[in-house]
Order: structure tokens, then C-alpha cells, then sequence
């Protein structure tokens, strides 16, 4: 009996850390796979290090030309990407105030 019960825990313990290893690192291959297929030229992006920059050109299958600053360009590496930083538009930002455009002496006396 005892070999029984060792065998069920240690098929118990396999499956635990498959659902809670390989199942996640699964889905993050994927979506990073996902993400360097939808990266293309004038991308705004953000690296693992943290640099923003705009992708200026896509040299091959590894590697990348981003734009950091006006004029200055760093080659990193594709797998560098962590995230295309998408542009909220303007219409949909609240204030809570007056717009800046307007006329602090417009409704005085």
C-alpha cells in the first residue's frame, strides 16, 4: 500500500506543477511570439529595461532599430520588447477643471 500512495502523490505533485509552471510559461512564449509578429516601424515600445523609444527599422529576425531620442538610434535585440505602448486619444481623457486654453478673465467683471 505504501507504494501506491507515494506513486498517486508524486503524480498529484507532477500535475501541480505543471498547472502552475508550464502552463504560464506557455502562455507568455505565446504572447511575447504574438507581440514580435505585430511589431513594425514607427511602434512606439517599451523595453525590459525599461527604454521608450520609436522602432525606426526591423533589420532581420533578432534584432531592431529604436529610435530614443531625435537622432539617436540603439540596436537592441527583438526579445528586448516588453510591450507596444498604445495612444489614448485625447477625446476620451476627463479634467476636472477648466481646460488650459481658457480665458482666466472670460465671465469677470
Amino acid at each position: 500500500m505504501g507504494g501506491a500512495a507515494l506513486l498517486i502523490y508524486l503524480v498529484i505533485f507532477v500535475g501541480i506543477i505543471y498547472m502552475f509552471v508550464v502552463i504560464p510559461q506557455r502562455k507568455l512564449r505565446r504572447q511575447q511570439a504574438e507581440l514580435m509578429s505585430k511589431l513594425s516601424a514607427g511602434d512606439e515600445v517599451v523595453t525590459t529595461a525599461g527604454i521608450y523609444g520609436t522602432v525606426t527599422e526591423l533589420e532581420d529576425a533578432e534584432t531592431l532599430l529604436l529610435e530614443v531620442a531625435e537622432g539617436t538610434e540603439i540596436r537592441i535585440a527583438r526579445a528586448a520588447v516588453a510591450k507596444i505602448i498604445v495612444d489614448v486619444p485625447a477625446t476620451d481623457v476627463v479634467t476636472d477643471g477648466p481646460s488650459p486654453d481658457a480665458d482666466p478673465d472670460a465671465g469677470t467683471a
